[in-house]
């Protein structure tokens, strides 16, 4: 071998036994670490055969035994992740809810019918629980009203304080062209009693002006509109009271019956006589084309303002009990009213007139 190659030999090797070295250091440490097996030790403690030479005796010895490292390589485990699942909407949760509590109910119900003996519910609760299908296709078939009249409390009665809210209404004056008397307060005064006495046997009772925006459409058992008649001088003795249902309303039927029922009523208390006119401004009072057409409405023209204003002025409770009794009439009598017209009959507190009731009654 050349001289230059056996140097450059001997070189490399002085060169790398320090990292020969440092391999051993390491392996021992991974030897310190590593906990020996069973076939380890028994590679151990296995009789040698001669001249074999063991770890030991070649170098320093490596031992697999573990020693009380502080720093020991640990295994490390990996989590396993669970997937939230993907959020549901709120509809569908709440149809997914009703949807097991309708199938979990019928398949209960379906285990009750076909695994229960009736035998051991009790024969009473049985029975009650049972319907007669003859019962009730009879009951649906031949259903008629109840003879139970509705109660006063679901009776609701509109009361028209005239030209309340709008105007007025007629006015007499005095010798030097000054107002002295003016229907709208007239009108309010006796409307004032009327509802108060009504709600005292226990209506429904609304106090309407002359132009209430609740009149349209409006629903009740019966409205009465009270108002008082001009002050006007005729030249003559022009007195009574008028009482007038709408010209459109059958002349047979509730709206006639109400009209009658205030009409007695009221001449059989208040000292005036009945008359019979008839104008546009009543049998055609606008009220008449607001209200709904199952609602019976009157207008009462309780004197004139000239002729009877003592009688409209002194006793105004006197006026609201004759008006209550033709409302009393009327809402008492009105299911009962006859098809042809009949003298009239006392009831002991109001006069009751017989008239057929030819159209239904809001809320009976």
């Amino acid at each position: 071998m050349p001289e230059e190659n056996k140097q450059d030999r001997d070189y490399s090797e002085e060169r790398d036994s320090p990292v020969a070295a440092l391999f051993v250091e390491m392996m021992r440490q991974a030897a310190r670490a590593v906990p020996k097996t069973t076939a380890g030790r028994a590679a151990e403690e296995a009789p040698r055969p001669p001249g074999a030479i063991g770890l030991d005796e070649a170098g320093p010895s490596i031992s697999l035994e573990p020693e009380d490292e502080p720093h020991q390589i640990r295994r490390v485990r990996r989590r396993l992740v669970l997937r939230r699942p993907a959020p549901s909407s709120l509809a569908g949760g709440f149809l997914g809810t009703i949807f097991v509590t309708v199938v979990s109910t019928a398949l209960v119900a379906t285990l009750l019918m076909f695994f229960v003996n009736p035998e051991f519910l009790n024969p009473a609760v049985v029975e009650g629980l049972q319907l007669d299908r003859d019962e009730i296709i009879a009951e649906i078939v031949g259903a008629g009203p109840t003879p139970e009249r509705t109660p006063q409390w679901l009776q609701r009665i509109g009361i028209i304080a005239g030209h309340r809210g709008r105007d007025s209404g007629a006015v007499c004056e005095d010798e030097y062209g000054y107002p002295e008397l003016k229907e709208v307060d007239i009108n309010f005064a006796v409307a004032l009693p009327v509802i108060a006495h009504l709600k005292a046997k226990n209506y429904a009772v609304d106090l309407l002006d002359e132009n209430d925006p609740r009149l349209e459409n409006y629903r009740a058992a019966a409205v009465v509109s009270i108002h008082s008649n001009t002050c006007y001088d005729f030249g003559e003795h022009v007195s009574g009271y008028i009482v007038q249902k709408s010209d459109a309303r059958p002349d047979i039927g509730v709206d006639a019956f109400l009209r009658e029922c205030v009409a007695i009523n009221y001449g059989a208390r208040v000292p005036l006589e009945r008359s019979y006119v008839e104008t546009d401004d009543l049998i055609n009072y606008h009220v008449f084309n607001k209200i709904h057409p199952l609602t019976p409405a009157v207008i009462l023209e309780m004197g004139y303002m000239l002729a009877d204003r003592e009688v409209l002025t002194e006793d105004p409770d006197l006026l609201a009990a004759a008006i209550l009794d033709g409302i009393d009439c009327f809402m008492n009598n009105v299911e009962g009213a006859f098809i042809h017209l009949r003298p009239q009959t006392d009831s002991g507190r109001y006069l009751v007139p017989a008239l057929a009731t030819a159209t239904p009654v809001f809320g009976r």
